[in-house]
């Protein structure tokens, strides 16, 4: 299939007209590159206009050449100096939008120029129509083929350039977490955050997949500025987001994310102590093997934080210490709740009962029952009793079974 449906002498006559463009060509790219920059003035403000006009005087060529030889349709595709040239545009900032709204409007002065110049070699009459039309017809026809394939340049050079800013993002955030000789000025500028101000972290488990709008909901909930959102890994997101308010309260997160916040800090100390916080927290929920659409708040979980850093031995010492406590029935999960509770009231039996909505009597009962499973008084090694039903009730199953009920 060729590219022009003309009779012979109709495409000897296109060959001609577009011969005698050819030396023209310079002038017809700036001109079109002129119109483009007019119409489309971003271009302008994105100190792109040299791009722009090496860009129509490669494609002028690129057209010329393929009426000159009457190339195939399916074998039309951009040059190598338009897909280089398209990519920089990318490197720009130039939506993609914009870029392909500059080739319609590059085919539509292009298409202009071509009756001009047609009227000029190919004379009038039923024979100059019939060039016009089958160049024409080749010039929205090369549009058709062009835009497509340089569409799908500009989205794998703006994957690339999404990549490598990532990456580049990903390395100041942890020289931010790390580096002793930080520049605090710098390294903002380069993320576009304020290191200095007061800010909350969180950290985000979820699918590999993109998990960016969740994300980005559960920030805006927590305020209006404008967040850091870095995503580390396929499953792993941090996040710092500035807050004025004291306490901090996120809502719940999406189904998809398994999310921990820590406590808000000022400056670049407090971006690096909540950060750690909101790790810490984290690691409680999935050691809690809290599922997703949870969030954990540091301040909730702080004491088991500090003594799950060692898993095995917090295992062990909440099973030590509770001994048949540590067993995962109803009737016994009721007995160590009580027995928390009681120790939060200062053991006052009635505080305790208005806790739990029962009656005293009811209290008295599950401690009695609890002195019996545990062998001793409640109020024998109550510091590590009391921390092993903490490390309980906010570690779950994990904390209570052996590895093989537990997993």
């Amino acid at each position: 299939m060729t590219s022009v449906a003309a009779s012979p002498e109709t495409l000897a006559r296109v060959r001609t007209v577009a011969a005698a463009l050819l030396p023209e060509s310079p002038r017809l790219g700036a001109e079109l590159a002129a119109r483009i920059t007019d119409r489309l003035p971003e271009f302008a403000r994105m100190n792109a206009g040299a791009l722009v006009v090496a860009s129509c005087q490669a494609n002028s060529n690129a057209l010329l050449d393929g009426l000159i030889r009457n190339v195939p349709m399916h074998a039309v595709a951009p040059t190598v100096e338009v897909r280089q040239l398209t990519r920089a545009l990318v490197q720009r900032g130039l939506a993609l939008s914009a870029v392909m709204r500059a080739y319609r409007i590059g085919v539509q002065h292009w298409t202009e120029q071509w009756a001009e110049a047609v009227g000029v070699h190919a004379g009038a009459g039923k024979d100059a129509v019939a060039v016009a039309q089958a160049g024409t017809s080749f010039v929205l026809g090369w549009l058709d083929e062009v835009s497509e394939r340089l569409a799908e340049e500009y989205r794998e050079e703006a994957e690339r350039l999404a990549r490598e800013r990532s990456l580049a993002q990903v390395e100041d955030v942890r020289k931010a977490l790390t580096d002793p000789d930080l520049d605090v000025a710098a390294t903002s500028a380069r993320l576009g955050y304020d290191l200095a101000g007061r800010h909350v972290a969180l950290v985000l488990r979820h699918e590999a997949g993109d998990a960016g709008a969740a994300v980005r909901q559960l920030t805006a909930a927590i305020s209006n500025a404008r967040p850091l959102i870095v995503r580390v890994d396929m499953e792993t997101t941090w996040c710092w987001v500035p807050c004025t308010a004291a306490p901090v309260r996120a809502p719940e997160p999406a189904a998809s994310l398994v999310a921990a916040y820590g406590r808000p800090g000022r400056g670049l100390a407090g971006f690096r102590e909540s950060h750690l916080e909101a790790l810490a927290a984290l690691r409680v929920a999935e050691l809690a093997r809290r599922g997703p659409g949870t969030l954990t708040r540091y301040d909730n979980v702080a004491i088991a934080a500090v003594c799950s850093t060692d898993p095995e031995w917090c295992r062990t010492f909440v099973r030590a210490e509770l001994g048949a406590l540590a067993a995962d029935s109803d009737a016994v999960r009721q007995v160590r709740a009580t027995l928390e509770e009681f120790f939060a009231a200062n053991s006052n039996f009635r505080a305790t009962a208005a806790r739990l909505g029962v009656h005293h009597n009811t209290v008295r009962y599950r401690l009695e029952r609890a002195e019996q499973v545990l062998g001793r008084p409640p109020a024998e090694r109550r510091l590590a009793l009391e921390l092993a039903l903490h490390l309980a009730s906010r570690l779950g199953p994990w904390a209570l079974q052996d590895d093989d009920v537990a997993g």
